[in-house]
Protein backbone atom coordinates (compact mmCIF):
# COMPACT_ATOMS: atom_id res chain seq x y z
CA UNK A 1 0.00 0.00 0.00
CA UNK A 2 1.42 3.05 -0.84
CA UNK A 3 0.28 6.92 0.84
CA UNK A 4 0.35 10.06 -0.97
CA UNK A 5 -0.64 13.38 0.11
CA UNK A 6 -2.35 16.21 -1.27
CA UNK A 7 -0.69 19.70 -1.27
CA UNK A 8 -1.03 23.31 -3.15
CA UNK A 9 1.85 24.93 -5.38
CA UNK A 10 1.40 28.11 -2.82
CA UNK A 11 2.73 25.47 -0.01
CA UNK A 12 5.97 24.86 -1.84
CA UNK A 13 6.33 28.75 -2.59
CA UNK A 14 5.58 28.62 1.33
CA UNK A 15 7.97 26.00 2.71
CA UNK A 16 10.19 25.56 -0.24
CA UNK A 17 9.78 22.73 -2.52
CA UNK A 18 12.90 20.82 -1.56
CA UNK A 19 11.68 21.13 2.21
CA UNK A 20 7.54 20.48 1.18
CA UNK A 21 9.08 17.04 -0.93
CA UNK A 22 11.80 16.72 2.46
CA UNK A 23 8.19 16.89 4.89
CA UNK A 24 6.07 14.85 2.60
CA UNK A 25 8.76 11.80 2.79
CA UNK A 26 9.52 12.60 6.36
CA UNK A 27 5.90 11.51 6.94
CA UNK A 28 5.97 8.59 5.29
CA UNK A 29 4.76 9.61 1.98
CA UNK A 30 5.11 7.49 -1.12
CA UNK A 31 4.14 10.46 -3.43
CA UNK A 32 3.00 13.89 -3.56
CA UNK A 33 -0.32 14.81 -5.35
CA UNK A 34 0.20 18.90 -6.38
CA UNK A 35 -3.03 20.82 -7.84
CA UNK A 36 -1.60 21.34 -10.90
CA UNK A 37 -5.13 23.20 -11.64
CA UNK A 38 -8.02 23.98 -9.01
CA UNK A 39 -11.35 25.41 -8.20
CA UNK A 40 -12.00 28.77 -6.37
CA UNK A 41 -11.11 28.40 -2.71
CA UNK A 42 -10.12 30.11 0.21
CA UNK A 43 -7.63 28.41 1.60
CA UNK A 44 -6.05 28.42 5.05
CA UNK A 45 -2.11 27.97 5.22
CA UNK A 46 -1.93 26.51 9.22
CA UNK A 47 1.32 26.25 9.46
CA UNK A 48 2.00 29.44 7.75
CA UNK A 49 -0.26 31.29 9.46
CA UNK A 50 -1.51 32.67 6.12
CA UNK A 51 -4.87 32.46 3.66
CA UNK A 52 -4.58 32.30 -0.25
CA UNK A 53 -7.34 32.62 -2.82
CA UNK A 54 -7.31 30.59 -6.07
CA UNK A 55 -9.70 32.30 -8.51
CA UNK A 56 -11.79 30.00 -10.50
CA UNK A 57 -9.97 27.65 -13.01
CA UNK A 58 -6.68 28.57 -11.62
CA UNK A 59 -4.19 27.48 -13.91
CA UNK A 60 -0.59 27.08 -12.43
CA UNK A 61 1.16 26.25 -16.19
CA UNK A 62 1.18 28.37 -18.92
CA UNK A 63 -1.36 26.55 -21.41
CA UNK A 64 0.45 25.16 -24.54
CA UNK A 65 -0.55 27.84 -27.64
CA UNK A 66 -0.95 25.02 -29.99
CA UNK A 67 -2.37 22.03 -27.68
CA UNK A 68 -6.22 23.36 -27.84
CA UNK A 69 -9.12 23.54 -29.92
CA UNK A 70 -12.25 25.68 -29.00
CA UNK A 71 -11.48 25.82 -25.44
CA UNK A 72 -8.84 26.41 -23.41
CA UNK A 73 -7.60 27.57 -19.58
CA UNK A 74 -7.99 31.38 -19.09
CA UNK A 75 -7.11 31.86 -15.84
CA UNK A 76 -3.08 31.15 -14.81
CA UNK A 77 -1.55 31.73 -11.70
CA UNK A 78 1.70 33.79 -10.92
CA UNK A 79 4.86 33.30 -12.16
CA UNK A 80 6.07 32.78 -8.77
CA UNK A 81 3.56 29.71 -8.16
CA UNK A 82 3.97 28.64 -11.31
CA UNK A 83 8.01 28.45 -10.61
CA UNK A 84 7.47 26.93 -7.38
CA UNK A 85 5.47 24.54 -8.94
CA UNK A 86 8.42 23.37 -11.52
CA UNK A 87 11.13 23.32 -9.08
CA UNK A 88 8.52 21.01 -6.56
CA UNK A 89 8.14 18.15 -9.68
CA UNK A 90 11.58 18.46 -10.14
CA UNK A 91 12.44 17.95 -6.43
CA UNK A 92 10.00 15.25 -5.60
CA UNK A 93 12.18 12.01 -7.05
CA UNK A 94 15.25 13.48 -5.22
CA UNK A 95 13.30 12.58 -2.43
CA UNK A 96 12.01 9.13 -2.83
CA UNK A 97 8.28 10.60 -4.24
CA UNK A 98 6.22 9.70 -7.36
CA UNK A 99 4.89 12.96 -8.38
CA UNK A 100 1.11 13.47 -9.23
CA UNK A 101 -0.74 16.15 -11.09
CA UNK A 102 -3.75 17.18 -9.36
CA UNK A 103 -6.15 18.42 -12.15
CA UNK A 104 -9.55 20.22 -12.03
CA UNK A 105 -10.64 18.90 -15.31
CA UNK A 106 -14.44 20.44 -15.99
CA UNK A 107 -14.97 22.95 -13.17
CA UNK A 108 -14.03 26.29 -14.62
CA UNK A 109 -15.89 29.38 -14.21
CA UNK A 110 -14.36 31.62 -16.56
CA UNK A 111 -14.46 28.64 -19.74
CA UNK A 112 -18.24 28.21 -18.69
CA UNK A 113 -18.23 32.68 -19.09
CA UNK A 114 -17.03 31.98 -22.84
CA UNK A 115 -19.37 29.12 -23.60
CA UNK A 116 -22.27 29.16 -22.41
CA UNK A 117 -23.62 27.30 -24.25
CA UNK A 118 -21.45 24.18 -22.75
CA UNK A 119 -22.33 24.51 -19.37
CA UNK A 120 -24.13 21.91 -17.21
CA UNK A 121 -27.81 22.61 -16.21
CA UNK A 122 -29.74 21.66 -13.20
CA UNK A 123 -32.84 19.91 -13.72
CA UNK A 124 -34.65 22.93 -14.35
CA UNK A 125 -32.85 24.08 -17.20
CA UNK A 126 -30.83 26.77 -15.52
CA UNK A 127 -27.01 26.78 -16.93
CA UNK A 128 -24.51 26.90 -14.14
CA UNK A 129 -21.62 29.07 -13.51
CA UNK A 130 -18.47 26.62 -12.50
CA UNK A 131 -19.70 23.22 -14.80
CA UNK A 132 -18.87 22.08 -18.23
CA UNK A 133 -21.22 19.36 -19.24
CA UNK A 134 -19.13 16.18 -20.85
CA UNK A 135 -22.42 15.09 -23.50
CA UNK A 136 -20.62 17.77 -26.07
CA UNK A 137 -17.63 16.86 -27.69
CA UNK A 138 -16.05 20.31 -27.59
CA UNK A 139 -15.74 19.47 -23.65
CA UNK A 140 -14.71 16.53 -24.08
CA UNK A 141 -11.82 17.49 -26.71
CA UNK A 142 -10.92 19.99 -24.03
CA UNK A 143 -10.53 17.16 -21.32
CA UNK A 144 -7.62 15.32 -23.67
CA UNK A 145 -5.99 18.58 -24.43
CA UNK A 146 -6.11 19.95 -21.00
CA UNK A 147 -4.51 16.33 -19.31
CA UNK A 148 -1.88 16.04 -22.95
CA UNK A 149 -1.04 19.65 -21.88
CA UNK A 150 0.10 18.58 -18.20
CA UNK A 151 1.35 14.95 -18.97
CA UNK A 152 3.77 16.84 -21.90
CA UNK A 153 4.46 20.01 -19.06
CA UNK A 154 5.29 17.54 -16.16
CA UNK A 155 5.66 14.00 -16.63
CA UNK A 156 3.56 12.47 -14.14
CA UNK A 157 3.64 9.41 -12.37
CA UNK A 158 -0.07 9.62 -12.27
CA UNK A 159 -2.56 12.28 -13.14
CA UNK A 160 -5.40 13.00 -10.57
CA UNK A 161 -8.61 13.88 -12.34
CA UNK A 162 -11.26 16.10 -9.87
CA UNK A 163 -14.66 16.93 -11.66
CA UNK A 164 -14.11 14.86 -14.74
CA UNK A 165 -17.61 13.35 -14.15
CA UNK A 166 -21.33 15.55 -15.00
CA UNK A 167 -21.69 18.24 -12.17
CA UNK A 168 -23.20 17.37 -9.20
CA UNK A 169 -26.11 19.43 -7.23
CA UNK A 170 -23.83 21.06 -4.79
CA UNK A 171 -19.90 21.25 -5.42
CA UNK A 172 -18.24 21.82 -1.55
CA UNK A 173 -16.87 25.58 -3.38
CA UNK A 174 -20.66 26.43 -4.35
CA UNK A 175 -22.78 27.64 -1.45
CA UNK A 176 -26.42 26.62 -2.18
CA UNK A 177 -29.18 29.08 -0.34
CA UNK A 178 -32.14 26.48 0.60
CA UNK A 179 -34.03 26.89 3.60
CA UNK A 180 -35.63 23.38 3.52
CA UNK A 181 -32.33 21.65 2.04
CA UNK A 182 -32.99 18.83 -1.09
CA UNK A 183 -31.86 15.76 0.38
CA UNK A 184 -31.53 11.89 -0.77
CA UNK A 185 -32.85 11.27 -4.39
CA UNK A 186 -34.58 14.53 -4.70
CA UNK A 187 -31.15 16.36 -3.99
CA UNK A 188 -29.33 13.74 -6.61
CA UNK A 189 -32.56 14.41 -9.24
CA UNK A 190 -31.93 18.49 -9.17
CA UNK A 191 -28.36 18.33 -10.73
CA UNK A 192 -29.39 16.18 -13.90
CA UNK A 193 -29.06 18.47 -16.90
CA UNK A 194 -30.89 17.89 -19.99
CA UNK A 195 -29.16 20.76 -22.06
CA UNK A 196 -29.29 20.19 -26.22
CA UNK A 197 -26.10 17.77 -25.95
CA UNK A 198 -27.39 15.47 -23.09
CA UNK A 199 -30.93 15.32 -25.36
CA UNK A 200 -28.67 13.94 -28.28
CA UNK A 201 -26.89 11.32 -26.09
CA UNK A 202 -30.08 10.28 -24.78
CA UNK A 203 -31.65 9.78 -27.86
CA UNK A 204 -28.78 8.21 -29.49
CA UNK A 205 -29.15 5.42 -26.68
CA UNK A 206 -32.34 4.60 -27.96
CA UNK A 207 -33.87 6.81 -25.05
CA UNK A 208 -36.70 9.31 -25.00
CA UNK A 209 -35.08 12.86 -23.04
CA UNK A 210 -38.82 14.33 -22.07
CA UNK A 211 -40.26 10.75 -20.14
CA UNK A 212 -36.92 10.97 -18.76
CA UNK A 213 -36.96 14.35 -17.60
CA UNK A 214 -40.39 13.60 -16.33
CA UNK A 215 -39.47 10.64 -14.44
CA UNK A 216 -36.61 13.00 -13.12
CA UNK A 217 -38.82 15.56 -12.04
CA UNK A 218 -41.03 12.81 -9.98
CA UNK A 219 -37.61 11.21 -8.66
CA UNK A 220 -37.43 8.27 -10.40
CA UNK A 221 -35.32 7.16 -13.34
CA UNK A 222 -32.50 6.43 -12.08
CA UNK A 223 -31.57 3.56 -13.45
CA UNK A 224 -31.54 4.72 -16.76
CA UNK A 225 -29.71 8.03 -16.30
CA UNK A 226 -27.20 6.29 -14.65
CA UNK A 227 -26.76 4.48 -17.64
CA UNK A 228 -26.60 7.48 -19.62
CA UNK A 229 -23.98 9.73 -17.50
CA UNK A 230 -21.55 6.37 -17.55
CA UNK A 231 -21.73 6.24 -21.45
CA UNK A 232 -21.06 10.06 -21.25
CA UNK A 233 -18.08 9.90 -18.94
CA UNK A 234 -16.65 6.87 -20.97
CA UNK A 235 -15.92 8.85 -23.58
CA UNK A 236 -14.01 11.17 -21.26
CA UNK A 237 -11.76 8.52 -19.75
CA UNK A 238 -11.26 7.12 -22.98
CA UNK A 239 -9.96 10.64 -24.18
CA UNK A 240 -8.12 11.76 -21.26
CA UNK A 241 -6.96 8.03 -20.88
CA UNK A 242 -5.21 7.99 -24.38
CA UNK A 243 -3.79 11.12 -24.11
CA UNK A 244 -2.09 10.35 -20.67
CA UNK A 245 -0.77 7.09 -22.15
CA UNK A 246 1.00 8.51 -24.88
CA UNK A 247 3.35 10.19 -22.46
CA UNK A 248 3.35 6.94 -20.38
CA UNK A 249 0.85 8.34 -17.23
CA UNK A 250 -1.39 6.66 -15.23
CA UNK A 251 -5.25 8.06 -15.13
CA UNK A 252 -7.31 8.30 -12.06
CA UNK A 253 -10.45 9.91 -11.68
CA UNK A 254 -11.68 10.87 -8.34
CA UNK A 255 -15.28 10.57 -6.94
CA UNK A 256 -16.42 12.75 -4.23
CA UNK A 257 -19.43 12.42 -3.18
CA UNK A 258 -22.56 9.78 -1.62
CA UNK A 259 -22.48 6.79 -3.97
CA UNK A 260 -26.35 7.65 -5.23
CA UNK A 261 -25.01 11.31 -6.07
CA UNK A 262 -21.51 9.75 -7.65
CA UNK A 263 -23.42 6.97 -9.65
CA UNK A 264 -25.90 10.03 -11.26
CA UNK A 265 -22.85 11.53 -12.16
CA UNK A 266 -21.60 8.94 -14.08
CA UNK A 267 -19.31 7.11 -12.22
CA UNK A 268 -19.53 2.94 -12.84
CA UNK A 269 -17.64 0.12 -13.73
CA UNK A 270 -18.17 0.70 -17.26
CA UNK A 271 -17.53 4.25 -17.18
CA UNK A 272 -13.62 3.99 -15.57
CA UNK A 273 -12.49 0.59 -17.58
CA UNK A 274 -10.35 3.05 -19.27
CA UNK A 275 -8.90 4.29 -16.35
CA UNK A 276 -6.13 2.73 -14.74
CA UNK A 277 -6.90 3.37 -11.11
CA UNK A 278 -10.20 5.15 -9.30
CA UNK A 279 -9.85 7.30 -6.17
CA UNK A 280 -12.30 7.35 -3.62
CA UNK A 281 -13.08 10.68 -1.48
CA UNK A 282 -14.34 9.25 2.34
CA UNK A 283 -13.72 12.65 3.72
CA UNK A 284 -14.25 12.90 7.40
CA UNK A 285 -16.21 9.66 7.60
CA UNK A 286 -14.98 7.31 10.26
CA UNK A 287 -16.49 3.56 12.01
CA UNK A 288 -19.49 2.00 9.80
CA UNK A 289 -19.86 5.26 7.95
CA UNK A 290 -16.61 5.27 6.33
CA UNK A 291 -17.33 1.60 5.70
CA UNK A 292 -20.41 2.14 3.78
CA UNK A 293 -18.95 5.03 1.82
CA UNK A 294 -16.11 3.18 0.68
CA UNK A 295 -18.18 0.44 0.03
CA UNK A 296 -20.67 1.98 -2.16
CA UNK A 297 -18.26 3.91 -3.92
CA UNK A 298 -16.07 0.58 -4.70
CA UNK A 299 -19.02 -1.03 -6.55
CA UNK A 300 -18.80 1.84 -8.92
CA UNK A 301 -15.25 1.66 -9.72
CA UNK A 302 -15.46 -1.72 -11.00
CA UNK A 303 -12.20 -3.82 -11.17
CA UNK A 304 -9.57 -0.56 -10.82
CA UNK A 305 -6.95 -0.29 -8.04
CA UNK A 306 -8.53 1.87 -5.09
CA UNK A 307 -7.21 5.06 -3.52
CA UNK A 308 -9.33 5.80 -0.25
CA UNK A 309 -8.77 9.61 0.28
CA UNK A 310 -9.17 10.61 4.27
CA UNK A 311 -9.61 14.00 5.53
CA UNK A 312 -7.54 14.96 8.85
CA UNK A 313 -9.80 16.88 11.38
CA UNK A 314 -9.07 18.30 14.72
CA UNK A 315 -10.98 15.75 16.62
CA UNK A 316 -9.23 12.74 14.65
CA UNK A 317 -6.46 12.33 16.05
CA UNK A 318 -3.47 10.11 14.91
CA UNK A 319 -5.03 6.93 16.50
CA UNK A 320 -8.25 7.08 15.17
CA UNK A 321 -7.21 8.50 12.04
CA UNK A 322 -4.74 5.28 11.84
CA UNK A 323 -7.97 3.08 12.62
CA UNK A 324 -9.65 4.24 9.67
CA UNK A 325 -6.23 3.44 7.53
CA UNK A 326 -6.20 -0.32 9.16
CA UNK A 327 -10.21 -0.50 8.34
CA UNK A 328 -9.57 0.89 4.92
CA UNK A 329 -7.14 -1.93 3.83
CA UNK A 330 -8.79 -4.45 5.18
CA UNK A 331 -11.58 -3.98 3.15
CA UNK A 332 -9.23 -3.72 0.06
CA UNK A 333 -7.62 -0.24 -0.57
CA UNK A 334 -4.67 -0.42 -2.53
CA UNK A 335 -4.24 3.21 -1.79
CA UNK A 336 -4.13 6.06 1.30
CA UNK A 337 -4.11 9.92 0.57
CA UNK A 338 -4.00 12.07 3.14
CA UNK A 339 -5.91 15.29 2.65
CA UNK A 340 -4.50 17.91 3.20
CA UNK A 341 -0.99 18.44 3.97
CA UNK A 342 -0.87 22.23 3.12
CA UNK A 343 -4.24 22.59 5.79
CA UNK A 344 -2.79 20.77 8.37
CA UNK A 345 -1.38 22.65 11.34
CA UNK A 346 2.03 21.92 12.46
CA UNK A 347 0.86 20.12 15.80
CA UNK A 348 -1.20 17.98 13.75
CA UNK A 349 1.59 16.44 11.30
CA UNK A 350 2.18 13.35 14.10
CA UNK A 351 -1.20 12.65 13.05
CA UNK A 352 -0.29 11.79 9.23
CA UNK A 353 2.68 10.15 10.52
CA UNK A 354 0.96 7.65 12.40
CA UNK A 355 -1.59 7.18 9.28
CA UNK A 356 1.09 6.77 6.77
CA UNK A 357 2.72 3.80 9.53
CA UNK A 358 -0.75 2.51 9.79
CA UNK A 359 -1.01 1.96 6.00
CA UNK A 360 2.48 -0.13 5.48
CA UNK A 361 2.26 -2.07 8.71
CA UNK A 362 2.59 -6.02 8.22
Amino acid sequence: MTVQVFCYPEDALLTGPAELCALAAGLGADAIAVAVRYHPARRWFARHGLVRHSPPGITYFPPAEDRYGRLRPLTVAGEEEIAALRELRDEAPRHGLAFHAWTVVLHDDPVVAAHPELAARTLDGTPTIHALCPSHPDVVEYASALVADVCARFSPDVIELESALYAAWDPSYVISLELAPLTGMARAMAGQCFCGACVRLMEELGHDPAELRDLALAGEGAPTLRTVRAHGVRRVMEATAAAAHEHDTAVRPLIFDDPDMAALQGSGPDAFAPADRVGLGCGTLTGDALAARYGGLAALAGDRPLLASLNWSPDRTGGRLADDVRALRGVGAADIALYNLSLVPESALPDLAAAARAAKEG
